[in-house]
């Protein structure tokens, strides 16, 4: 299956994006050994003059992360998939997801029990109890069941995405064919029903609707969004991708920044630019490639790796 490039590339600069978010956060504004108000004083931040957007709006990359997820996953399985692939799946996308985050869960664990050991408290994240611990070993930490920010939180944003697979195979087998028509019947079925508010009126769904800017919702459009793209870039009209990506960029980016437009947007343009470009290099490829492979590994040990550091310094 060919390999889009300029895909693995956006996905690597979403997790740089992320990480120095977090960096300003972990560093700045939940270590308790400063008392710089950080989001006042952003020119201290290293590089900032060349990073400040990373540093104030990184954080969006865990959006383009879920729209990309869904082009991938659509590229791969959207076509392809059958009933009886429900174990192939499954296990595809336990065995990519859970072997790191349970390394990563269980180092940080043992981090936060040194923290408590010698500073008498948790570093950073404060709901690092047994309950948490199980929570996050069930991969559900985030599904309105925990009371607060726990262990290795970043992976926060894959939990969710754990719900929207289960969604996306069920949907997929509920139709005979997902075409582009029928995905942007159900986008906007979505959308008007978590515009209307019925989503937070349903008690019963209170496991779905996050608390935080109903984060699930936002997860399952923008992977959506993903899956539309795929439809759309199987058209095989380079120059009508390279147009509508463009256009869509623009009305983002015009008056209030529309980050369900920018993602969708950014990654058809990255699609039709790789169209245009054809990359052949193999040194390049393989660079490429390997940035995208390291995207996941990346966001989960960006965490345990701050929190070492906070300690080291402390501990001075």
């Amino acid at each position: 299956m060919k390999k889009i490039y300029l895909i693995e590339l956006l996905r690597f600069l979403s997790s740089i994006g992320v990480i120095l978010h977090h960096y300003e956060i972990f560093f700045f504004r939940f270590n308790e050994l400063n008392n710089i108000k950080i989001s006042d004083n952003f020119e201290l931040l290293p590089l900032n003059h060349i990073l400040k957007l990373f540093y104030i709006y990184g954080d969006y990359g865990v959006q383009m992360f879920w729209c990309i997820s869904g082009f991938i996953i659509s590229y791969i399985y959207l076509d392809r998939i059958k009933s009886n692939d429900a174990k192939k799946f499954f296990v595809n996308r336990f065995s990519r997801l859970y072997p790191l985050h349970f390394i990563t869960l269980i180092f940080v664990a043992l981090l936060q029990l040194l923290n408590l050991s010698v500073f008498n408290k948790f570093m950073i994240f404060e709901n690092n109890d047994l309950y948490h611990f199980v929570l996050n070993i069930l991969f559900i930490s985030s599904w309105g069941l925990e009371k607060g920010m726990s262990f290795n939180q970043p992976i926060w944003s894959v939990s969710f995405e754990l719900i929207v697979y289960i969604l996306f195979f069920l949907t997929v087998l509920g139709f005979k064919k997902l075409n582009l028509i029928k995905l942007i019947v159900i986008y906007v079925l979505i959308l008007l029903l978590n515009k209307s508010n019925f989503l937070y009126d349903q008690s019963a769904l209170n496991i779905l609707v996050s608390d935080q800017h109903n984060d699930i919702i936002s997860c399952i459009q923008l992977f959506l969004s993903g899956m539309i793209i795929y439809r759309i870039y199987k058209l095989d009209n380079k120059f009508f991708l390279l147009v509508f990506s463009n256009l869509l960029l623009g009305i983002s980016l015009i008056g209030n920044f529309k980050i369900f437009i920018f993602c969708p947007a950014l990654i058809m343009a990255v699609i039709a630019i790789e169209n245009y470009l054809s990359i052949n290099n193999k040194s390049v490829k393989n660079i490429l490639s390997t940035m995208g492979q390291i995207t996941y590994s990346c966001y989960l040990i960006h965490f345990p790796v701050a929190l070492i550091a906070i300690m080291s310094v402390k501990e001075k």
